[in-house]
């Protein structure tokens, strides 16, 4: 069984005034292509997902479309902790999607 443990993401978070939403999906495209390519099993998210427990639509949509297209992978499992800058029903609000 193979299990990749990640934290600190911080969705929608800006340097100074930059927007780093383009940035952020690149590196969203690159865990789902290492999750692919070692044939992840269980996936461990811990924490700060976003930057702020009430997100801006940019970094909220990251979060769904990569919770999406993980379903595609080798991914079975999906474990989702809230950290401080995390409000749980935010992570929480795909979960009936996510069960289809």
């Amino acid at each position: 069984m193979r299990i990749l443990h990640t934290s600190d993401w911080h969705l929608g978070q800006r340097f100074l005034q930059n927007d780093r939403t383009e940035e952020q999906r690149l590196a969203l495209d690159a865990l789902l292509r290492l999750i692919d390519e070692e044939r992840v099993e269980i996936l461990l998210i811990a924490g700060d997902i976003f930057d702020i427990g009430n997100p801006p639509f940019g970094a909220r949509r990251l979060y769904y479309q990569f919770l999406t297209r993980l379903q595609a992978t080798s991914c079975r499992h999906a474990v989702i902790i809230a950290g401080n800058h995390d409000a749980p029903g935010m992570l929480e609000a795909p979960r009936n999607c996510l069960k289809a």
